[in-house]
């Protein structure tokens, strides 16, 4: 039983294709909730964490503890004048960051969650292909970000776009050939291994130990593309003033603020289902959710710990470490996963 079944029985009074589609707008509409909730907590998270580290105190004035901070930042931040510049693409300039927000939400609806006690299954979307849906979309946010610097008309936000791109495919292909790596040692267990479902199902034990080196590059490669320290190639604020997010204000910079702290999350769920396990654990049964959660907040944390801690590196040395060390590490581990597949396939 997972939450669309449950919500569409508390429905069908409302006959069959009523109560489907209720079921399907009352499950959309949690799963935005919980976006906006972590988009939220993640922000609230990173204030607090990165005081402490700078023996500071962070929010602390506005509710207990400082958590109602971030909803008056929200509304300062919406009634906020959204400054246009005068030689923009128009059209590209107002549509490119509702992309990168499309991007980052529908990756939240097509990642599996696991199950959450006598609501059962929370996972939105059912395919034997959900590795392949969530490469798909979240390679839409990247359009978002070079439209948004091309559209500006400014040579800082057009650099910050072009940064994008070369960080993008550099880091991008060591990614894809780890995944390729687990799609290989989760096919000699499962029959579905492009489902993400399925390679967690098939982690009798966590792929980050058989796969370490897959975990180092994968994690590494995400961190990349969520464009943070030491990897904000395409914002450099020192050089670019804000990169591709120069010409931006208002809520229209929101969004794109909003879609780092989310691909942050993200990026650490996908970790966490890919290389420790996921939702699994003792009565992931029925706490399934709440392992995956805790999983990704400690990966959370430790982005964060990376994020305040190192400089940002060089631009040829940015990537060069994607063409002449991870690539090369990623195709030595997937070597090394062709042996294990063969050996537990004897």
């Amino acid at each position: 039983m997972n939450v669309l079944f449950r919500l569409q029985a508390f429905f069908s009074p409302l006959g069959h294709y009523a109560s489907f589609f209720f079921a399907y707008l009352f499950e959309t509409i949690f799963m935005l909730i919980f976006a906006t909730v972590v988009f939220v907590a993640m922000i609230y998270i990173f204030r607090k964490y990165m005081a402490r580290l700078q023996l500071r105190i962070g929010p602390n004035r506005v509710g207990k503890f400082g958590t109602l901070q971030l909803i008056a930042d929200s509304l300062k931040l919406i009634g906020k004048e959204s400054i246009l510049p005068k030689l923009r693409d128009d059209m590209a300039y107002k549509i490119a960051p509702i992309i990168v927000f499309i991007g980052l939400i529908s990756a939240f609806a097509i990642v599996p969650y696991g199950d959450f006690y006598w609501i059962g299954s929370l996972t939105i979307t059912h395919s034997q292909v959900t590795l392949i849906l969530l490469f798909a979309v979240i390679a839409i946010m990247p359009i978002g970000e070079v439209l948004a610097g091309l559209a500006s008309h400014n040579k800082y936000a057009i650099l910050g776009a072009l940064r994008g791109v070369a960080k993008d495919v550099s880091f991008e292909v060591p990614m894809m050939i780890t995944a390729v790596a687990l799609v290989m040692m989760a096919s000699a267990r499962v029959p579905d291994p492009l489902s993400i479902s399925g390679i967690v199902s098939a982690e009798f034990i966590p792929y980050g130990i058989p796969q370490i080196l897959g975990l180092g590059v994968f994690f590494i490669a995400m961190i990349a593309r969520s464009s943070y320290t030491p990897f904000d190639m395409a914002e450099s604020d020192s050089e670019l003033v804000s990169g591709h997010t120069t010409e931006y204000s208002g809520m229209r910079f929101g969004i794109f603020y909003i879609g780092l702290f989310g691909s942050i999350f993200l990026g650490s769920m996908i970790v966490s289902l890919l290389y420790l396990g996921g939702y699994n654990g003792p009565g992931s049964s029925d706490a399934g959710f709440i392992y995956l959660l805790i999983k990704s907040f400690i990966l959370v944390l430790i982005a964060f710990t990376v994020w305040l801690s190192m400089p940002r590196i060089r631009i040829d040395r940015f990537i060069n470490m994607g063409w002449k060390y991870l690539l090369p590490v990623a195709f030595v581990n997937l070597i090394i996963a062709g042996f294990l597949t063969l050996g537990w396939s004897l």
